[in-house]
């Protein structure tokens, strides 16, 4: 019986081979039609028109950065947190809302309650508080309760 197995060995190693060696070959396919379009896009150029499309490509590249690099600081600081404490008419209570998030965290009754449970939320962190009158309009803004 153990003879089987060794042929089975056999069998799957040659198959393995094949794949590696088809897989080789279509590598090598690719690379030539990669040189093939590079060549002939650059034949189609002028020198002139390289160096000028480089060095705008270039200025793009530093822009995306740039937008990127602003894009995580301002993501940084709504990560670090700003709390709103806003009125719900229909509830009638107080409301602890993350900036970004679609789930409140509390609900008080007094808004004095609200103000604290947000003080609490922010003793170790540097978050921002935004606070809301009953009717909508902004009553203060701080940086750190």
């Amino acid at each position: 019986m153990w003879f089987f197995k060794k042929k089975n060995k056999k069998v799957e190693e040659k198959e393995v081979e094949e794949k590696n060696e088809e897989a080789v070959v279509e590598t090598k396919q690719e690379a030539e039609v990669k040189k093939e379009a590079k060549t002939s896009s650059n034949s189609s150029k002028t020198k002139n028109s390289n160096t000028k499309s480089n060095k705008n490509e270039e200025k793009i590249a530093k822009k995306e950065t740039l937008k990127k690099e602003e894009k995580t600081e301002t993501s940084e600081e709504e990560k670090k947190g700003s709390y709103r404490v806003l009125y719900s008419k229909e509830d009638k209570v107080w409301l602890i809302k993350r900036d970004g998030a679609k789930r409140t965290i509390a609900s008080y009754k007094t808004k004095e309650q609200a103000l604290a449970r947000v003080s609490e939320l922010c003793k170790n962190q540097n978050a921002k508080v935004i606070v809301h009158k009953k009717d909508g309009k902004f009553q203060k803004q701080t940086k750190k309760i």
